[in-house]
């Protein structure tokens, strides 16, 4: 799940395009309309389907679970994603364009004992104060909710390793730059009321080693600054080089857009040999990376699979 989906844009040799793909012309060669097939659509979330292999060990997990229910149910089953051979869920944090998704998972898996890993401050509402006063609400999800349904919660601050070994949540991010310095509208609400919460400390990536490569970096939002995520992955894991990094870099919007220019300046530096922004990167972000690294530019789009 992704804020965009472009059924014409073409893929590479590391990148499949879910309209253009083999596996789907095939599939749709033999109706008279091929836009009447199950197309997957897009919605202002994220959401990552993540396989890894280790010798013959297999492992998948799903990272965020995009805005709806609705919408998630609605691209697992038009990207004939087996729901059943997910063996963990992340969430990157507590945003319901991350997390609302869960209802449906939740729904569809039954009574089924996944691990789910999540930071304890994702169950925290959430608002944005903007600066006319206007308040907008972002509730999170509830503990009981995964409770009442027998979710296996891995609740850590710190790292975790999952499948084998096979994938690092980060846990929380250490903030090191000087420039990438939090959500400044950004609220909390704690045991004795609303505080200010810029730093949104449940922020979490999904790491990955690909062997001879380096790593893999994947975000939701990105709230704790994409350099920040970065530069606490090489800390993690010992490995500097960078070999991917996938998702929302949170650079759209004012607030946010002054930060752009400094930011891809490390991205210049870090050097990943992809990079593939998405959901709230921004388009003027976004853009700007696609002209600074334009050898290691991936365009997202919902559907799009990497072979890493």
């Amino acid at each position: 799940m992704d804020n965009t989906l472009d059924l014409l844009i073409p893929g590479t040799e590391n990148v499949e395009r879910f309209f253009l793909s083999d596996r789907w012309l095939e599939k749709f060669k033999a109706q008279e309309n091929i836009l009447d097939g199950p197309l997957p659509y897009a919605e202002h979330g994220f959401s990552a389907f993540i396989s890894t292999q280790r010798g013959t060990k297999q492992g998948t997990v799903l990272f965020d679970t995009g805005v709806s229910r609705k919408g998630i149910l609605w691209n697992i089953d038009a990207l004939e994603i087996q729901l059943t051979d997910i063996q963990a869920i992340v969430l990157s944090h507590g945003h319901a364009d991350h997390a609302n998704g869960m209802t449906g998972i939740i729904d569809r898996l039954g009574n089924r004992n996944i691990p789910l890993v999540l930071h304890p401050d994702a169950y925290l509402d959430r608002k944005l104060v903007l600066p006319n006063g206007i308040e907008l609400s972002i509730p999170a999800p509830k503990k009981q909710d995964f409770q009442r349904e027998n979710i296996d919660l891995i609740e850590s601050i710190g790292p975790s390793m999952l499948i084998d070994d096979m994938i690092l949540v980060s846990g929380e991010v250490s903030r090191t730059t000087n420039f990438e310095k939090g959500f400044p509208i950004h609220f909390a609400h704690h045991h004795d009321g609303w505080k200010p919460d810029p730093l949104i400390m449940d922020d979490q990536c999904a790491i990955i080693n690909v062997k001879s490569k380096g790593l893999v970096i994947i975000t939701g939002c990105g709230h704790s600054g994409i350099i920040n995520t970065i530069r606490n992955a090489q800390q993690l894991t010992g490995i500097d080089q960078v070999y991917a990094v996938i998702g929302g870099f949170h650079l759209s919007g004012a607030v946010f857009e002054s930060i752009i220019p400094q930011t891809i300046e490390a991205l210049k530096t870090i050097n990943p040999q992809f990079i593939m922004p998405g959901h709230c990167t921004g388009w003027k972000a976004t853009h700007q990376i696609s002209q600074a690294l334009p050898d290691a530019f991936i365009p997202n789009s919902v559907g799009t699979t990497l072979y890493l």
